[in-house]
């Protein structure tokens, strides 16, 4: 299958991932560098490059569970993508998003090993694109390269800080490790390193057979170190290495294709940078389009243009958020956070739209919230949000009620007695987070429980210890809407 497909397995491991993988295996990677490679690092001037900007684009495969569930948010994908292109700008190498997120619900693709990798990326490819796809576990690493098919990505390893995916890319580009050679084994850094390993020679410390050693890079210094390490404050790795001649070195921190930890690695070498453009202007020529005009974000000053900064909201059946239009956005990410009536924090949700505004509807009353936006493109994930903004919501309740996804909201015993708690239950279609919330008669709001709650049934109680006898609406209210039942204290 390797002779065919050319597999570049990178275990690039997370530090939480280190100590249970690596007993398994340290990295699946070939010790073999790859025939395209070897060919280019016999003569390297006999592959033509240009000097030019090269614009490779990107198809991404959001993978989730069989049912939708555990996707890596769309605006973290950003992140990521904005980082990506800050590792390859050195090397005049810009990549692009090719058309919308494709989303994949699938528990085999979303937790996969090789052979599930293969059969993923060969069932959803896209054409003269770089696949990538984000799973919840890439065969037990933080990601790896096919070098025929794509890049899978685990979506625990793509912060905003982290080179996993230059790393993987690098590799579907035709680079290996620093180390390559030393894949699978466990040098033994108190005596001199074998002159062979993995039918590989060993890179000299001096770098003396830097052409036939190692990663066949002579400006990427020798490395043995197979597994994720944290360097020095001078880049370098705090564990000394001994080559085959007894001389003491130690690894460079600041190489991509390293297993330094992100903090260090930052950069391909020159040597690499001209070999991941000649593998772009040689095999890869597909990827490439004479008609591509980056455009860039101008992001003007952010002012909200409705709701306007601080207002009062008293319909909360329906809300439109808008903002200034930014020069060549093709979407924006839009952040929504409810702040309960004690002040704390509930989680973001997040929204997207494709223009300049966003209708939200069954907000909760009595509330406030707060509100920022995030332009993008598919050349830019760089943008930062707007400064954040704020509205409140009203106390708004008539007999006409939006409906929410419940059924079979009832309460009982009703008519209570004053001061005893009351049961509450009703059936949800799917787990989300929500408000009970108690209203007097005249809509002020006297009481509230923020509730987790399940799929299917659910039965709580609320206390009305301390509350005088009378007529109260009893309110089950979530961002999709809400609906309220008339409830009597004798």
């Amino acid at each position: 299958m390797r002779l065919q497909l050319l597999l570049i397995f990178s275990g690039f491991f997370s530090i939480g991932l280190l100590s249970a993988q690596k007993a398994e295996r340290t990295c699946g990677a070939p010790p073999e560098i790859n025939s395209w490679l070897a060919a280019y690092q016999q003569n390297p001037a006999a592959f033509p490059r240009s000097p030019d900007t090269l614009y490779v684009p990107l198809t991404i495969h959001l993978v989730g569970s069989d049912e939708g569930k555990g996707y890596f948010q769309a605006y973290r994908v950003l992140d990521a993508f904005c980082m990506l292109n800050q590792d390859y700008e050195p090397a005049n190498i810009q990549f692009y998003l090719s058309g919308p997120f494709r989303y994949i619900n699938s528990d085999k693709y979303f937790d996969h090993n090789y052979s599930g990798g293969i059969e993923m990326m060969s069932n959803n490819n896209q054409p003269n694109t770089i696949n990538c796809y984000i799973v919840g576990n890439p065969a037990g690493n933080c990601g790896y390269a096919l070098y025929s098919l794509g890049v899978a990505l685990n979506k625990s390893c793509l912060g905003e800080s982290d080179h996993t995916w230059a790393h993987e890319i690098g590799h579907y580009l035709s680079l290996p490790h620093t180390f390559n050679g030393w894949e699978g084994l466990e040098p033994d850094f108190n005596q001199p390193a074998p002159s062979m390993v993995n039918g590989r020679p060993v890179e000299l410390a001096d770098g003396s057979n830097c052409q036939l050693a190692g990663d066949g890079f002579c400006d990427t210094p020798a490395d043995y170190l197979n597994f994720r390490w944290a360097c020095q404050g001078n880049g370098l790795s705090p564990q000394q290495q001994k080559d085959p001649q007894g001389r003491l070195f130690r690894s460079d921190g600041s190489l991509l294709m390293s297993y330094a930890l992100d903090d260090c690695a930052n950069r391909l070498s020159l040597a690499q940078v001209e070999a991941v453009r000649a593998n772009l202007e040689g095999p890869r020529v597909n990827l490439l389009s004479d008609h591509i005009s980056p455009m860039p974000l101008a992001v003007p000053p952010a002012i909200p243009i409705s709701p306007e900064q601080g207002q009062l909201i008293t319909n909360v059946s329906f809300l439109e958020l808008a903002w200034p239009a930014v020069q060549n956005a093709e979407g924006y990410v839009v952040e929504l956070n409810l702040l309960s009536p004690l002040g704390a924090e509930q989680p973001f949700m997040v929204y997207y739209a494709e223009e300049a505004s966003l209708e939200i509807r069954g907000l909760l009353s009595e509330r406030s919230w707060a509100w920022r936006v995030r332009p993008y493109n598919r050349f830019d994930g760089c943008a930062p949000f707007s400064e954040t903004f704020s509205f409140d919501t009203g106390n708004f309740i008539s007999n006409t009620t939006e409906q929410a996804s419940f059924s079979d909201f009832r309460v009982h015993p009703n008519p209570q007695a004053a001061g005893e708690a009351v049961r509450v239950e009703f059936e949800l279609p799917y787990a989300f987070y929500l408000q009970l919330t108690l209203y007097s008669s005249t809509g002020q709001y006297v009481r509230h429980q923020p509730l987790d709650a399940h799929y299917g049934h659910n039965e709580i109680t609320l206390s009305t210890a301390g509350l005088p006898a009378g007529l109260y609406w009893l309110g089950i209210e979530h961002t999709g809407g809400r609906k309220f039942i008339k409830i009597i204290l004798q």
